[in-house]
């Protein structure tokens, strides 16, 4: 089969037709993201597009450029990326295919690029981590591949609240009976009620997670149809919590959320989480990512996710390759001496 590379010729309205033709596009992938990402952390971002000699879209990635000046490297990172698998069914991902978009980065002057791809492990994806290996990557052992709790959306929505765990729907129950009312947002004022809860909390606790201006920020340029759902939960008409969710591909991707004093007293993100499931469900998603778990260093909010009676998960991990044999030993070795690069 023959390929051709198509770089950053298409614009914004184009990809996202072209990106919503695929289950594992995600908000990580769309333009708006990346382009404050990029602006956030000064990098240059690139669109590239893999298609066949009949013109059918087989693969698709923004790749994110950091320059690590005291290396003189250049590091692409395909967060969530690329996009593999159709809705019309998977593709396969031969390795030609991810020969010819790697070449294509290494040709942007990239010296190492990494691929985060969206993609659970399973039988299935070992045709796609044999390929990444085959075309010279390999898997990053010190990066721990996402690990998560998936809830399936494919029932009634009774029979969605009948797999939640019992202590998990008692709190869901106290939430409602509180008469926790709940309104579903785009705008950007929501997210200024979450960015305050979400201060609140980091302060208290002295918890370091998302930056909420990421997702604010690119809020107010995804179009329409990509806007993130805002769940806000209101006690005697005050805003108590908010929970955002991306609802992209064929996955609701639960994205932060905080509360204020009040809304944990009354538990009202168990409602807020509850509502943005069932919204996902009603928009067509198959499944609802709990966004991400860690037993080890946060079991409290491990066990809190797990309790919406979701299966665990991990992911296919992270994969290198390298422009030269040079670059990848000072690339390696940099990063064991220096922990240079935080994703």
């Amino acid at each position: 089969m023959s390929y051709e590379v198509i770089i950053d010729s298409v614009n914004e309205s184009q990809w996202m037709q072209y990106a919503q033709e695929f289950v594992d596009y995600s908000i990580y992938q769309t333009c708006a993201y990346q382009q404050v990402r990029g602006q956030m952390d000064g990098c240059q971002v690139h669109r590239l597009i893999v298609r066949a000699g009949d013109g059918e879209i087989l693969t698709m990635c923004h790749i994110r450029i950091h320059r690590i000046r005291p290396l003189g490297l250049r590091i692409g990172y395909g967060q969530w990326g690329p996009l593999l698998h159709r809705k019309s069914g998977a593709v396969g991902c031969p390795a030609a295919m991810i020969n010819v978009l790697r070449d294509a980065c290494f040709g942007l002057g990239i010296d190492v690029l990494r691929l985060t791809p969206n993609v659970v492990d399973n039988v299935a994806s070992k045709e796609l981590s044999d390929a990444l290996k085959e075309s010279g990557f390999e898997k990053l052992p010190e990066e721990p591949p996402y690990h998560t709790t998936l809830v399936p959306l494919d029932c009634p929505e009774a029979e969605l609240r009948k797999r939640l765990h019992q202590s998990w729907r008692r709190m869901l129950n106290k939430a409602e009976t509180a008469g926790v009312e709940i309104k579903e947002h785009t705008d950007h004022v929501s997210f200024e009620m979450l960015e305050r809860f979400y201060a609140d909390l980091a302060r208290k606790k002295g918890l370091k997670g998302v930056d909420p201006n990421v997702f604010e920020r690119a809020q107010q340029i995804l179009p329409e149809s990509e806007k993130m759902c805002l769940i806000v939960g209101f006690l005697d008409h005050e805003p108590v919590t908010v929970h955002v969710t991306s609802n992209l591909g064929d996955t609701g991707i639960f994205l932060l959320s905080a509360s204020s004093e009040s809304g944990y007293e009354c538990r009202a993100s168990y409602l807020a989480w509850w509502r943005a499931m069932v919204c996902s469900s009603c928009m067509g998603m198959k499944n609802y990512d709990t966004g991400g778990i860690d037993s080890e260093k946060a079991p409290d909010i491990a066990r809190f996710k797990t309790g919406v009676g979701g299966q665990e998960i991990s992911y296919i991990g992270t994969f290198e390759a390298y422009a030269d044999r040079r670059t990848s030993i000072i690339w390696k070795v940099s990063k064991r001496l220096y922990g240079l690069v935080r994703w």
